[in-house]
Parts: structure tokens; C-alpha cells; sequence
């Protein structure tokens, strides 16, 4: 019988984690026991160490207490770098993505359009090409920010099992349309969806009729427009878009729910953080990105002050 050859794609990797402030080439050296120091250099060189999901090759790097240290055995780390996709986080169980606006979060039947998704599942494969992805959410194609995916069914079942109450905080980011009346606020109202696919307010809660809560507080304004921070109780189709157009100020770049302006040539809505349960760990962790760039435009040119 012929032997098997081992599978050239598949790629081991060990996490470590610092207990004690330290340089890397000397943590290395503790914890690799079968490694001499020349070799650990060389898989320095090699980019094979990651600190917190970034490659890095100096022997010297300061270590802190909580720091993950990766090692790749087979082969170096990736320069990750997806076009729409960035890859936030990731461990055996999870992968937190940044994604930009514009791309769809998975398929809505057309096979040969990019997504999230796909992306994401090419880049799991790369280490095992029978790997799986699990889908926990969607993010509106339009909109940008945090996604989550599970990279087992235990973990999918865990996250979605309770959604809602599995997510600690969830932190919208939007522009509105026109100064706000408030400083911040709490929507609580209906949302149902006609058979236009909209959603839209009603004024008690039926089979189709779904409860919906979201906090809002202002960041920052000036005479057109708005930048505010979103959070949500619920996660209704919508539910920020939704809620800003019945206050009057609904969000640059919805057409869909009657924006009349958009100056930065996309909607203006952006899932910021997320702070969850973690199904393996059982602990809670969070993670955030920074104000998109082109909100903060709209502040600082002088043409909208």
C-alpha cells in the first residue's frame, strides 16, 4: 500500500500567551524548547512570529503581560491585505473582519460576486483547504465596519444561539442629515417590512412587528450635518437607518430611506465596535475600529462649516 504524503497546504500553528513582561527573542527561547537560538532567529527572519495578529521580525520587540504570541511552524505568516476586507482578529474559533462599504457581507444568489464571505473563507483555506467558515451576522452591504464569523459549527451555534444577549455592546457610527435637536436620545418603537423590502415604523408590536430599541449620542455637529455614536438593544433590517429617517434626519447616502444629500459618495453608517461573549472562553471581548476619515472630513472642510 502506498504511504500518504503529508498535506503540503496544511500549516500548525501554537499560540503563546505572555505572562510576564519580556523581550520576544528571549520568550521565544522559553518557550521553544527544541529550537536553538540560531533557528529561532532564522524563523524570525522568516516572518513565522506574530505579536496580537501582526508580523513582526525584531528579535527585540517589547513583550507585555496578556500579549499572543503565534508561531508558525511550516511556513511564514501572510501579509494579509484583502481588497474591502481587513482581518481584526482571529483564533481557532472566531475571525473579526473590518469590512468597507460596498461589499456584500454573503451571497444573495449571484455566484460570481465578491463578498465578505468568500474572502474570508479563501483566507482560512490558505492554512486548510478544508477549512470552513460559519456566518453569525450580516453587515448592509452599504455599510462598513465589524463583522464576526465562526470557524466551526459549536461556535456558530453558541454565537447565534442567543444573538441579542451574546453581544455585550454593539457602536454604530452615522452622519445625519441636519443638526440634531438632542445631544443624545432613545428610539423605541416597531419596525415591519412591506413588500417593497423597506422597513418602517408602526405603532404596536404584531407577529411581523418586531420591537425596536437604539440609544444615540452626538459627537460632534455644525450647521448641515451630524456624527453621532448608535447604540443598539435590538438588531432589526435597518434599525439605525430606519430610526434616524423618523426623527427627520435620516442618514447621507440613504436613498433608500430619503436621504437628499451625499457628500462622501456612500452611506454614512458604521458598525464601530463589538463586544461579545466568546463561545470557547466564555469571557467577554471587545473590539473597535477608528471614525472613518471621510466622516471627519465633512467637519473639518470649510465648505460645510
Amino acid at each position: 500500500m502506498q504511504k500518504k504524503s503529508p498535506n503540503k497546504n496544511l500549516n500548525r500553528v501554537s499560540r503563546l500567551k505572555v505572562e510576564e513582561a519580556d523581550e520576544l527573542l528571549n520568550f521565544l527561547l522559553k518557550n521553544i524548547k527544541d529550537k536553538t537560538r540560531n533557528k529561532v532567529k532564522g524563523m524570525l527572519a522568516r516572518k513565522q512570529f506574530m505579536v496580537n495578529d501582526k508580523i513582526i521580525r525584531q528579535f527585540d520587540h517589547a513583550l507585555k503581560v496578556g500579549d499572543t504570541v503565534k508561531v508558525s511552524w511550516d511556513k511564514p505568516f501572510r501579509e494579509l491585505s484583502y481588497q474591502g476586507v481587513k482581518v481584526v482578529f482571529e483564533d481557532d474559533d472566531i475571525i473579526v473582519v473590518d469590512k468597507k462599504s460596498g461589499l456584500l457581507s454573503i451571497s444573495s444568489g449571484n455566484t460570481k460576486m465578491q463578498t465578505v464571505y468568500k474572502t474570508i473563507s479563501h483566507h482560512i483555506q490558505l492554512d486548510d483547504p478544508t477549512a470552513k467558515l460559519f456566518v453569525v451576522h450580516r453587515l448592509d452591504k452599504d455599510a462598513s465596519g465589524l463583522m464576526v464569523f465562526a470557524k466551526n459549527k459549536n461556535s456558530q451555534v453558541s454565537l447565534q444561539k442567543d444573538w441579542d444577549r451574546t453581544i455585550a455592546n454593539r457602536k454604530y457610527l452615522a452622519v445625519t442629515q441636519g443638526t440634531m435637536e438632542n445631544d443624545e436620545g432613545k428610539i423605541v418603537n416597531y419596525l415591519k417590512e412591506n413588500k417593497a423590502l423597506m422597513m418602517y415604523v408602526v405603532a404596536s408590536k404584531s407577529d411581523e412587528a418586531k420591537l425596536a430599541v437604539t440609544h444615540y449620542q452626538v459627537i460632534k455637529k455644525n450647521e448641515f450635518y451630524t456624527l453621532l455614536e448608535a447604540h443598539q438593544e435590538t438588531e432589526r433590517k435597518n434599525q439605525l437607518r430606519v430610526h434616524m429617517k423618523s426623527l427627520g434626519h435620516p442618514i447621507i447616502g440613504d436613498k433608500k430611506y430619503e436621504a437628499t444629500e451625499n457628500p462622501i459618495g456612500r452611506l454614512a453608517l458604521h458598525l464601530k465596535q463589538l463586544a461579545f461573549i466568546h463561545p470557547t472562553t466564555k469571557k467577554e471581548v471587545i473590539f473597535e475600529t477608528k471614525v472613518p476619515d471621510d466622516y471627519l472630513k465633512i467637519f473639518r472642510s470649510r465648505f460645510y462649516q
